[in-house]
């Protein structure tokens, strides 16, 4: 071939497609009078011909037979290619393309970059109105009306042949046959890529955006990962490189969220020589299966293309996909090499990905957290103290995102405060924020409490359980980490305590002044958004529960936990077979969970005998006698409140038998009435608000206040004492008991039942 007619640059691309089109008039031009040929060619060509012959008598003349020296020159330009033109060899050795591939990328090509090319399609098959070449236009000119070579090229434009199957070339979308016959094959538009195109154009570029079909779903990070620097387990370092070594791909990466899986991934992808393609793979799970197949084969041409190597996002797949989907991605995941990574394999993805390897990514260490946590602070002036760092890092199990995310809200919550310096106050908050908003969806924030350890009034030998467990709260990482017993007790190592007793005798409170002791957030689990009536779900989010509590070091208070932790029963239907197998979940998480767990009951009879072997500390909270009584009226005032002295707190407590929680009531109630006589909290308005709250609670008073009490009220009103004598005329009742009552005298009214407190 003259290099006159054709040079080794995209030119060559253009006249290649003129040739092949100029030979195919030539063609029709030599055999105008035959009439075989007028049936096989089609009348068009002809005229085509005929009128281009008129226009020019020496047109054709100087066409030698190109048919062999245009296919070694395709072959020239995928064997040896020059410099400036090593496109079409990249595409034909990358995607495994044969000879009339490229012939067929090297006409259509054409036709994109220039489109007076398809122009001159449209005039050679007599279609002047020709905007987008069709499939048989292009294998009638490649042909030149042989049609053993039309089968041939049409053959490498089926569904699944590589240039449709990677997405080389697009074909338009076939219709129904009952829609019509329009849309064959033959006469179905087909174009090449624009990727395509741009890499014939430059195939040596870098940092290319993705393909615009693909933006919403992938990216492409060209960063170099060092494996060694990832600070992954010793085992999981060597799984990577033997899965690298041995070519077993694809692989699965599981872990949590922010364990590092993308940085792994892109780590596989620099010890590869690749960038990292990573791609959502529940957005393109939305798709419907069509156009998943081909965002699928977008992505894997993309990576062919751009030397990547593919991800897959995983962070929320969805439990169910329709049976196309399922197939689409099995076609993909059967032939291509990549990496998933994933928190939770749903089935589906279980059933795809069986025999893989899988590799577990777990969060950072706390040595890593710690250098992880002065890297989010370097060269920061307010940077917290070592020990601050090492502390933090002990206390949250977080990931590297997380733990930047928490730096700059501790570097925000001093600014406010105005500390030069972040201590580890402002760490602990910025992390707590970050857990309270996982935890909010299935779980309460209970308010701090302002009670402290010795504020809680229980019997003595309650007490003593109760200091043993902020005692063991205390020193549960220096005896498990420091001391190693960690790893002589690998599991049941976390603290779970069962308050029971009446209702209102503190043990809400307890759970509070437990938290406010060791500085933990307490979040109360509301069992309506944990029960669910879909089989599994329930187990689900208690799941959820357990492992974002124990990241973030908070405290799980579950009250009225009889409700959850009921005992099991014998199976006599369905319901009573899931819901032994969520008492059954629920042992197995406890037993598991290294946090601190409260449990609160009324009757602890109800409780599954297995989870009081489970529970470590029992403490029961009675009902106050009446010394304890008076202590806790004392105790409930603040010290703030204007209260008179000397008010006998005993009497109280001697006269009213109400739990703890009634008498927090009171005395609020009493504060309020104080307020309405424009006085100091007095014995008056304690008694009244108590007597309130005891009726409320149905409970049934007698009128007549003891002796001791009443001259304690009139001694506050400055009235001097009853004597035994005027106190028994004073309540003297107003009907006597040998009088029947059908014989009262007219006139003479019932007692009422409403009190006089004019002592």
């Amino acid at each position: 071939m003259s290099d006159e007619f054709i040079a080794q640059d995209l030119t060559s691309i253009l006249a290649f497609g003129q040739l092949k089109i100029r030979i195919y008039l030539e063609t029709a031009d030599k055999k105008l009078n035959d009439e075989a040929a007028a049936v096989t060619f089609g009348i068009s060509a002809m005229a085509a011909a005929r009128s281009l012959r008129q226009a020019d008598a020496a047109l054709f003349n100087g066409l030698p037979n190109y048919e062999d020296g245009l296919r070694s020159f395709v072959r020239k330009w995928v064997e040896s290619p020059e410099k400036n033109c090593i496109g079409m060899a990249e595409l034909y050795t990358r995607f495994m393309l044969s000879i009339e591939d490229i012939e067929i990328l090297a006409l259509l090509a054409g036709i994109a970059i220039n489109p007076a090319l398809c122009e001159l399609c449209g005039f050679a098959v007599g279609d002047h109105g020709l905007e987008c070449a069709t499939v048989g236009i292009v294998c009638r000119i490649l042909a030149n009306q042989n049609q053993e070579k039309f089968d041939r090229y049409l053959a490498r434009l089926a569904y699944d042949a590589p240039l449709r199957k990677h997405c080389i070339l697009t074909v338009e979308q076939r219709m129904h046959p009952h829609e019509g016959y329009e849309r064959n094959l033959t006469f179905r538009k087909v174009i090449i890529a624009d990727r395509v195109l741009e890499f014939i154009k430059d195939p040596n570029k870098h940092d290319v955006p993705v393909d615009e079909g693909l933006s919403s779903f992938a990216y492409r990070t060209c960063d170099e990962v060092d494996l060694a620097r990832l600070h992954l387990p010793q085992y999981c370092q060597t799984a990577i490189l033997q899965i690298i070594r041995a070519q077993t791909l694809p692989a699965v990466l599981t872990g949590p969220a922010g364990a590092g899986k993308e940085k792994t991934a892109n780590a596989v992808a620099t010890l590869l020589g690749r960038n990292l393609l990573s791609a959502d793979l529940p957005s393109l799970l939305t798709l419907d299966a069509d156009t998943l197949q081909v965002r699928l084969a977008d992505l894997f041409r993309e990576a062919r293309l751009g030397n990547d190597f593919v991800y897959f996002r995983c962070a929320r797949l969805p439990e169910f996909i329709t049976g196309s989907q399922q197939i689409v991605l099995e076609s993909f995941f059967q032939n291509e090499q990549f990496l998933t990574g994933v928190e939770d394999m749903t089935l589906w993805m279980v059933k795809l990905t069986t025999g893989w390897p899988q590799v577990a990514i777990p969060l950072p260490s706390q040595e890593h957290r710690c250098e992880l946590w002065q890297e989010a602070f370097e060269g920061d002036k307010r940077c917290p103290t070592p020990d601050a760092l090492d502390a933090i890092s002990r206390r949250y199990e977080m990931s590297e995102p997380q733990i930047r995310q928490a730096a700059g809200e501790a570097r925000r919550l001093s600014i406010v405060a105005r500390r030069k310096k972040i201590d580890l106050n402002d760490l602990d908050k910025a992390c707590r924020t970050y857990f309270a908003h996982k935890l909010s969806d299935l779980a309460d924030l209970v308010p701090p409490s302002t009670f402290k350890p010795d504020q809680l009034i229980l019997p003595e030998a309650e007490r003593v359980k109760f200091d043993e467990v902020l005692l063991y709260a205390d020193a549960h990482d220096t005896i498990y980490s420091d001391w190693g017993f960690g790893e002589r007790f690998p599991y049941g190592r976390g603290l779970s305590v069962l308050f029971y007793g009446p209702p209102g005798t503190g043990k809400t409170m307890a759970a509070s002044i437990i938290a406010n002791y060791l500085g933990l957030d307490l979040f109360r689990v509301d069992l309506s958004r944990i029960m669910n009536r879909y089989v599994g779900e329930t187990e689900k989010n208690l799941a959820r529960v357990f492992d974002e509590a124990e990241r973030g070091r908070v405290m799980l208070l579950f009250d009225e936990a009889d409700s959850l932790f009921a005992k099991r029963t014998s199976v006599k239907s369905t319901n009573d077979r899931y819901a032994n197998l969520e008492v059954a979940y629920l042992l197995q998480r406890m037993e598991n969970f290294e946090g601190v767990t409260v449990l609160t009951t009324n009757i602890e009879a109800n409780l599954d005998d297995a989870f009081k072997r489970r529970i470590r500390y029992r403490i029961y909270f009675p009902m106050p006698d009446g010394p304890t009584r008076g202590r806790l009226f004392k105790s409930l005032i603040p010290k703030n409140a204007p209260i008179r002295p000397d008010i006998p707190y005993d009497l109280l407590g001697e006269q009213f038998e109400i739990s703890g929680g009634h008498i927090k009531q009171a005395v609020l109630k009493a504060a309020f009435y104080a307020k309405r006589d424009n006085t100091d909290i007095g014995l008056a308005q304690l008694t009244e608000a108590t007597i309130a709250e005891c009726r409320e609670l149905g409970m049934l008073m007698n009128d007549n206040l003891p002796r001791p009490l009443t001259n304690a009220l009139r001694a506050e009103k400055g009235l001097p004492p009853l004597s035994e004598e005027e106190y028994r005329r004073l309540h003297q009742p107003l009907v006597s008991q040998d009088l029947p009552l059908m014989d009262l005298p007219e006139g003479i009214p019932i007692q009422s039942t409403t009190p006089d407190y004019d002592y």
